[in-house]
């Protein structure tokens, strides 16, 4: 089951319209009464294989068996605009006189609580609500304090800018398709604000909702993350692409995933170079090899014998072997494998050392590309 966490004004009316186009009519809810308590939410998950809605507090904080939760955020500023506006045009917020009868700043300074974070707020609160000292301390430490545990019970975390993006790589993943794929719900904005005026005021107070950055920017390196993942595998075999191979023989296989640049055909074979980032993951599936060899060379920002190796499962440090070849400044790395599984996901990681320049200062002006690596192999 899927159930969309809708948080007002970040496009999610469209989001969730548009999802539910590819469910049967009877197995999915969106756009009805806001979810009350954790028994509706049980009730609906039974009922539905899709669903949406608005959540009160707690009510996921216990969700139902295999319950997949899914979210979409905006970017802060363009989030609390709208959020205003539609405190302004609905008559039953007990707010909406008050913004009508006073000027936006003014209404923000005093009245404007309830829209700063509000996005964190919504999700933490649906997971981990308040408690009264919570209030009292201040809701930042409440909401960083369960932030990274909250982002980690989501399946799929999307900025809204990436909305119509998401869908369509989303039915690809789920094998679906979307009957209404360009369906556009409640987007008009009224011309009732000077909005640009109201974007300089509240850039020039970013504290104001910095738990919100922090989510959306959450949010677009999560999607990025889930795009990159997903566009290179194979859709028959479940596998990474065929493009990310860096090395196969009877079944054994060594994937380079995320963060690598695409490949360079040299004269010694193809040349892998990490970067821009600086953790770089593969795949491994042994078939029984017990050793994860590679070459490196061309250094830029990063020390040969500072490159680790880690398990991605929980970042542990996978021992590596390191020597250097002075004459062909070309270093050679050796992992052993034996503890780990037949399939097995790594991270390569080399950390930026800004006391380490390259030979050539015009590498500082492109992409950069931490080491060049060729020669993948299981032995």
């Amino acid at each position: 089951m899927i159930f969309f966490l809708h948080i007002p004004k970040t496009g999610g009316q469209t989001l969730a319209t548009r999802l539910a186009s590819a469910f049967p009519p009877g197995r999915c809810s969106v756009m009805q009464a806001d979810i009350l308590d954790a028994d509706a939410l049980a009730r609906l998950s039974a009922d539905h294989d899709f669903f949406e809605g608005h959540l009160a507090l707690g009510t996921l904080g216990d969700p139902p068996p295999g319950l997949r939760v899914m979210t979409v955020v905006r970017e802060p500023v363009e989030q609390i605009i709208s959020h205003y506006r539609h405190i302004l045009r609905d008559a039953r917020n007990p707010l909406s006189k008050l913004a009508r009868a006073m000027p936006p700043q003014a209404f923000l300074e005093r009245f404007g609580g309830e829209m700063w974070n509000f996005q964190a707020r919504c999700l933490v609160g649906a997971m981990r609500p308040p408690e009264l000292a919570d209030h009292f301390h201040g809701a930042e430490l409440w909401l960083l304090r369960h932030f990274e545990d909250c982002l980690a019970r989501l399946h799929w975390l999307v900025p809204s800018e990436k909305l119509d993006e998401f869908c369509l790589l989303w039915a690809v993943e789920a094998g679906r398709r979307l009957a209404q794929p360009d369906l556009r719900v409640n987007t008009g904005e009224p011309d009732d604000v000077d909005a640009p005026a109201l974007r300089r005021w509240l850039r020039d107070r970013p504290e104001r909702f910095a738990v919100d950055s922090l989510l959306w920017n959450a949010a677009r390196r999560r999607y990025e993350e889930w795009r990159e993942a997903l566009v290179r595998l194979d859709r028959v075999t479940g596998e990474p692409s065929p493009g990310a191979l860096a090395w196969e023989a009877d079944g054994a296989a060594v994937w380079l995933l995320r963060n690598w640049h695409p490949p360079l055909a040299r004269e010694e074979g193809l040349e892998w170079a990490a970067g821009p980032g600086t953790f770089s993951t593969l795949k491994v599936r042994r078939r029984g090899h017990r050793a994860l060899r590679f070459d490196a060379m061309a250094f830029f920002g990063v020390r040969w014998e500072r490159v680790r190796l880690l398990r991605q499962a929980d970042l542990s440090d996978v021992p590596l072997a390191r020597s250097m070849d002075d004459g062909r400044h070309i270093a050679s790395y050796e992992a052993e494998l034996g503890e780990f599984g037949d399939e097995e996901t790594f991270v390569l990681h080399g950390a930026e050392d800004v006391a380490v320049l390259p030979a050539n200062p015009a590498a500082l002006n492109r992409p950069r590309r931490a080491f060049a690596t060729r020669n993948w192999r299981l032995t």
